[in-house]
């Protein structure tokens, strides 16, 4: 199998930029954001997808206390744990632990109140494919993970609140055409009403190269099995890189 550099290629050839974007910006902060993670208890909610994954990597750069991970892919951690052990100047606070469950579930519930409070929330379990809402019930279910997940999320974690919550929104929220980019712009909408009760923060992403699902990574899934590749011909699309 020939080795395939996937942040090589990132950057040769999809946002031909050398480093990132906000290099220059997390180094000015430095201190700062040591400041607010080392020794710090960390709550990630879709850690074991690609953006979930790298928030985790640039955290334990500034050593937490504690790393919670919470995602409905039990592989998917199991695979996120081992990656972590493996990569070279990365160490995994003592009290590290990853949960297979959904954060609607009523045995979240249990654990945030048995396992609570957490510094830092970050929440990147999220419906992103507008191909999700083909009809009532996957609609149905778009909603409920992005906002009334996102809603009962907030509630929980209200009575001893985070000194940072985070929860990751896309592009497709800025005058939204479809019923997913709606739901995130009615998630941002619910998510900044508790900013009096506790900062809140929400980003728009745009396309992350090589992200689980995304157009990229289905074109080495293609490669690998010998299959075509189809792609709309009339689409420009903007990428970040996973670190960003």
């Amino acid at each position: 199998m020939i080795a395939f550099n996937i942040p090589q290629f990132i950057r040769k050839s999809i946002t031909h930029r050398d480093r990132s974007l906000f290099a220059e910006d997390i180094n000015a902060h430095h201190t700062q954001l040591s400041r607010e993670i080392k020794g710090k208890a960390i709550l990630v909610i879709g850690g074991a997808g690609t953006i979930g994954s790298s928030f985790i990597r640039a955290t334990l750069e500034f050593n937490p206390g504690r790393l919670f991970v919470v995602d409905t892919n039990e592989n998917g951690l199991t695979e996120l744990t081992r990656d972590l052990r493996s990569q070279v100047g990365l160490t995994l606070p003592t009290d590290y632990k990853t949960y297979p469950m959904n954060f609607g579930d009523p045995v979240f519930a249990k654990l945030i109140h048995a396992e609570g409070p957490f510094d830092i929330v970050a929440n990147f379990a999220a419906h992103k494919h507008v191909r999700s809402e083909k009809d009532r019930y996957s609609i149905e279910a778009l909603l409920d993970n992005n906002v009334f997940k996102a809603h009962r999320l907030l509630e929980l974690i209200a009575p001893s609140p985070p000194s940072h919550f985070f929860c990751v929104s896309t592009d497709k929220a800025a005058n939204p055409v479809n019923v997913m980019g709606a739901s995130k712009k009615l998630m941002e909408q619910v998510i900044l009403s508790y900013r009096d009760r506790f900062p809140v923060t929400t980003a728009r992403f745009a396309n992350v190269a090589f992200s689980n699902g995304s157009l990229l990574a289905g074109y080495l899934d293609r490669l690998m099995k010998g299959q075509p590749i189809a792609c709309p011909a009339d689409v420009r699309r903007y990428f970040v890189s996973p670190e960003e």
